[in-house]
């Protein structure tokens, strides 16, 4: 379990603070002593651990530098290169789609119907290391490559067995989208058109990115290098949006080296365990056994889900050697659905069913959010797990996922395809939701050689009107693990003091709930800023920045759904002995 001892929350005003939205009115980042610049806006966290500061760097609809390069919505993953004594290079996600989500196509409103600016982009920001100013900016994927929803990020080192440095980013996402022009609407199955859910390799040296395809058509979140093996070995999870029954599954890609993963050489490979226990709901809450597994490579057809005409494969599309062809996907809400109650077909759908095939029997997750190795020596070979679970409300009881897990996953230390241990590391699912001393559906994760940094993403279940009285009442924290003592405490948490005012832009002017911003992308920067010094980011998506009608693509013509560009921010942290 996750818990620590409560302690005081900062009441957050609802005051209106003059915040994103007063950007057009001309405030912006002012300039950082010592070099570039930080933002003029108030930190979207705050410390609740001793001895931490937090330094907001650029809020999004900020500028940086002198090329036009504007802060994008919805940051997520993070990554940073020492570029130099001076300089940081940090590249930034943003989980932007221009597939409207969500969506109600039978009676679309702003408030049930919204969409992105852009499609899904990176950022890459150059920081001054002394002053952490911003000094410049750009994207290094553009909306323009038609990628949606990039999530978690994972820069790939020599640290990690690469030869050559390829951040991975992962699309968040089961939508069909057009390859080239308006990413949507698309025909689901035509040729101009494929489904979302690929890992996107970027190469630092070269500035070109490629899919992998082989990597698994899956909802990724993040694609994680796990060192120490003769091979380069990757997991990623699936973040799926639909989990009852839990379908989430853990894959390894396995290739010679660098060059091979960039090339797509590798093979994909499904986690499985031995014994009873295949599915989240099969451990207990609190149960502290562990048990064994293995990793099962998967058809080179299905795990890229492409056709040998590069078209993406279809149900019908598998061929009676792999057990084709396959059903077509349920319209019951067990899996994932378009907005007219279709269940989904693509390669999405063939690599869950081949993972559910009585012959493969893939341990089913409710959903696989980040991964983290152990850097403590000599322990690379354990990898952390986190599920956000269901956020079921009511008393905790067996087979019920309220708060979430971490798992701790165990490679054999010359196979990775063996797993000596799987377990529960963090339970969340002893208590019900809301409770204040769990954690509250955990998301990404970044470890150092002494604890787990674990963000919060607090599902529906786990959020308070803004001015509760509920003792329990919280935003989106970040939770500090120590590794040698299994104690957890608060470091930071969201705050959503912003959230809203006259300057924002929502068509409802009244706050989100407490729980509705979420802490995400946290990732080690000691190396840039000292030790202690970690970049995280929040999402605060009830601020609207900017809002527009959308595009009229849709029939009846009209702005059948809105365009908003929501807020977030990117902020260095610094923690004691982190």
């Amino acid at each position: 379990m996750l818990r620590q001892r409560p302690v005081p929350r900062r009441r957050l005003h609802l005051t209106a603070l003059l915040v994103i939205a007063a950007l057009g009115a001309g405030v912006g980042p002012v300039t950082a002593a010592g070099g570039g610049t930080t933002t003029s806006q108030p930190a979207m966290m705050t410390a609740v651990g001793a001895g931490i500061t937090v330094t907001p760097l650029i809020t999004v609809g900020e500028t940086a530098g002198d090329d036009g390069y504007v802060f994008e919505s919805v940051p997520d993953g993070i990554a940073v290169k020492v570029r130099n004594n001076a300089i940081a290079d940090v590249y930034v996600n943003h989980e932007t789609s221009r597939v409207p989500f969500p969506y109600t196509p039978s009676a679309p409103t702003e408030l049930n119907s919204q969409n992105d600016f852009d499609n899904a982009q990176v950022s890459l920001l150059q920081l001054h290391r002394k002053s952490a100013g911003v000094l410049s900016g750009k994207m290094v994927i553009t909306s323009d490559d038609n990628y949606q929803r990039f999530c978690s990020s994972y820069l790939a080192t020599a640290a990690e067995g690469f030869d050559r440095e390829i951040l991975f980013t992962n699309e968040e996402s089961v939508d069909w989208v057009n390859r080239t022009g308006n990413a949507w609407p698309a025909v689901i199955g035509s040729e101009a058109a494929r489904q979302s859910g690929v890992v996107v390799a970027y190469d630092l040296e070269s500035r070109t990115n490629r899919p992998i395809w082989g990597m698994g058509r899956h909802n990724h979140e993040n694609s994680v290098p796990i060192p120490g093996f003769d091979d380069v070995v990757l997991l990623s999870g699936d973040d799926t949006f639909t989990n009852n029954p839990s379908q989430s599954q853990l894959y390894s890609y396995i290739a010679p080296d660098a060059d091979a993963v960039w090339n797509d050489q590798g093979a994909l490979w499904a986690f499985q365990t031995n014994g009873a226990k295949q599915k989240y709901e099969d451990f207990a809450p609190g149960d502290a056994t562990s048990v064994t597994g293995q990793f099962i490579q998967v058809p080179r057809l299905i795990a890229t889900g492409r056709n040998p005409d590069g078209s993406d494969l279809m149900a019908g599309d598998v061929p009676a050697s792999l057990g084709g062809p396959y059903p077509l996907p349920p319209n019951d809400g067990s899996w994932q659905r378009d907005p007219n109650g279709v269940g989904i077909d693509g390669p999405q759908w063939v690599l869950d069913y081949w993972s559910r095939l009585p012959e493969n029997r893939v341990f089913g997750f409710v959903r696989v959010e980040d991964i983290a190795y152990d850097k403590r020596p000599g322990m690379s070979n354990v990898a952390y797990v986190v599920d956000s679970g269901r956020g079921t409300a009511g008393a905790s009881q067996p087979g019920r996922s309220t708060n979430g897990r971490v798992w701790k996953l165990v490679l054999d230390p010359t196979d990775p395809t063996i797993v000596t241990s799987f377990s529960i590391l963090i339970e969340g699912d002893d208590m019900p939701v809301k409770t204040l001393t769990e954690i509250h559906q955990p998301d990404n994760i970044e470890s150092t050689a002494n604890n787990l940094f674990i963000t919060e993403d607090p599902g529906s279940s786990q959020q308070f009107p803004v001015g509760s009285t509920d003792p329990a009442a919280t935003p989106a924290r970040l939770w500090q693990y120590n590794l040698a003592t299994g104690v957890a405490s608060v470091a930071l948490q969201v705050n959503q003091s912003a959230d809203e005012g006259p300057t924002d832009v929502d068509a409802v002017a009244t706050p989100g709930n407490l729980g509705a911003w979420e802490s995400s992308g946290i990732v080690d920067a000691s190396a840039a800023f000292g030790p202690g010094a970690f970049l995280i980011d929040v999402q605060a998506g009830t601020l609207w920045v900017e809002k527009r009608p959308g595009a009229d693509n849709v029939p009846p013509p009209g702005p059948d759904f809105t365009d908003k560009r929501a807020g977030g921010q990117l902020l260095l942290v610094r923690i004691p002995n982190g």
